[in-house]
């Protein structure tokens, strides 16, 4: 049985109609200065899209967040120029917010010929090393170094060196990998190997930067799904998401199901949730039912601009043929004209479904391929397939996710004179997303039971399914490292 409840909570306010059409946006290309009075307008606006538009408010206000005091100290801080340049004010505007905002959604992006863009949180990303321990009775030895020069065998000192440890299957039984989880740029670090200081070299992974890519190739016991958009440019690309999210029907019979999500950087997760549906239930009749009544725990904030551009971006990126997108508009449309007679922020809390997912037809394993490029909706699979399916069906292997679980539904606005583009989510997932317990927060993403590069992605995957040399999963091995 199925249970939901509403809670829907009012607030008066003043209707603003802030910009959101990306047509009108070329005429910022030549514009680099604004006067100060522009400049005041246009930060009235970007306050008001954090007060009635952003789901992340009371997030950031908990944090310490007064917007007052922040829009009077840039006021302060450029009140003797006569004109300002607008990277100048989209500096100040993130050096001023950025401490309260923690989403990785949440940025400021150009259209003149500035080219500095702002992120309000910054990712997190694992640099590689090639130096690989074993451990014995909780002392680490080197397993294998490139350098030759470092003995195999000798012993590894680190301060608090079990957080820098991955573990490494391929190379065998209690073998990590030693890497450096951060949000700077690392390039090396010094390690103690038997009392004598290495400089260790450090990389990073390169995120997948294919264009949209689905296709499914069937084996006799295994299938692999590539899925590395949740959102389309084109008829042919929609028709292929549909695919996508009636592809169970295909996988059903699987011991294994490889699904490559790498680089998808987010769109819509009503594909992933219909395919993970059709897998749990294998019954048409109880996955409708079940995808018609759903609803995970999310607060949403509505007023006009929220609604407005709302609508207009549901029409311009979405597949309006689904009827839950038909649904959203209708509804959308009849908000708005409710808060053009009646000026009010609406948050809609939902409160979750109460289904236990104890029973799933696909006795299966799932495993689940990432790297940073994986965002947004890309992260909704994740989450889907944890919410489905218990932890020893699911695995996920490769690099953390981007971390942009928090706040979604992202809309874009710009400023009238300056024309930046303000990007934030009107809906807060936060307690959904935190109940899986791989989700590790905002930039940093939902992190892998397996931690490897494209490099060794393959034998990763060979030592975590115990494949022989005869199995036919090497072919989809041999194919990833292409």
């Amino acid at each position: 049985m199925i249970f939901k409840s509403l809670s829907t909570k009012k607030i008066k306010i003043k209707n603003q109609i802030i910009p959101y059409d990306l047509e009108s946006l070329s005429k910022y290309a030549e514009l680099e200065e604004i006067s100060f009075k522009q400049l005041e307008d246009d930060l009235e606006e970007f306050c008001y899209i954090l007060e009635n538009c952003y789901a992340g408010l009371d997030a950031a206000k908990s944090k310490g967040l007064n917007i007052g005091n922040e829009k009077n100290a840039i006021i302060n801080q450029l009140n003797n120029k006569p004109v300002v340049k607008i990277s100048d004010f989209a500096e100040i505007i993130y050096q001023r917010f950025s401490p309260y905002i923690s989403d990785t959604h949440f940025s400021i992006d150009f259209f003149n010929n500035c080219k500095a863009n702002y992120r309000f949180t910054t990712g997190y990303r694992l640099y590689f090393s090639d130096l690989y321990v074993i451990e014995k009775d909780e002392i680490f030895y080197v397993y294998e170094y490139v350098d030759k020069s470092v003995k195999t065998g000798s012993i590894v000192q680190y301060e608090n060196l079990t957080n820098y440890l991955y573990e490494y299957p391929a190379k065998g039984k209690n073998v990590y990998r030693f890497g450096f989880f951060s949000d700077k740029f690392e390039s090396k670090i010094n390690i103690r190997i038997d009392n004598k200081v290495f400089e260790i070299a450090l990389y990073s992974e390169v995120t997948n930067k294919e264009a949209f890519s689905f296709f499914i190739k069937q084996y006799r016991k295994a299938v692999y799904i590539r899925y590395n958009r949740c959102i389309f440019n084109n008829e042919e690309e929609k028709l292929k998401l549909q695919d996508f999210s009636n592809s169970a029907e295909q996988c059903k019979n699987k011991d294994f199901i490889i699904l490559d999500i790498r680089g998808n950087y987010g769109g819509a997760d009503l594909y992933s949730l219909k395919f993970f549906s059709d897998l749990y239930f294998n019954n048409k009749n109880k996955s409708e039912k079940f995808l018609k009544n759903y609803k995970g725990y999310v607060r949403e904030v509505y007023s006009l601009a929220s609604v407005q551009s709302s609508i207009y971006s549901l029409k311009k990126y979405c597949d309006i043929s689904i009827p839950d997108i038909e649904k959203e508009i209708n509804k959308l449309i009849k908000l708005e004209k409710k808060l053009t007679q009646k000026p009010q922020k609406i948050i809609e809390t939902n409160y979750e479904s109460k289904i236990n997912f104890n029973k799933p037809a696909y006795k299966g394993k799932i495993i689940i391929l990432t790297d940073r490029g994986v965002a947004s909706s890309g992260e909704s699979v994740l989450e889907q397939a944890y919410l489905f399916f218990n932890k020893n069906q699911v695995i996920q292997i490769g690099t953390n996710t981007a971390g942009c679980g928090s706040f979604g539904n992202v809309l874009s606005y710009h400023l009238s004179n300056s024309g930046l583009q303000i990007n934030c989510g009107f809906t807060d997932f936060t307690k959904k997303v935190n109940k899986s317990n791989k989700f590790h927060g905002e930039g940093k993403g939902f992190y892998p039971d397996y931690w490897c590069t494209v490099n060794d992605l393959s034998e990763t995957m060979e030592s975590v399914l115990n494949v022989t040399k005869e199995d036919e999963l090497l072919e989809i091995y041999s194919e990833l490292k292409k």
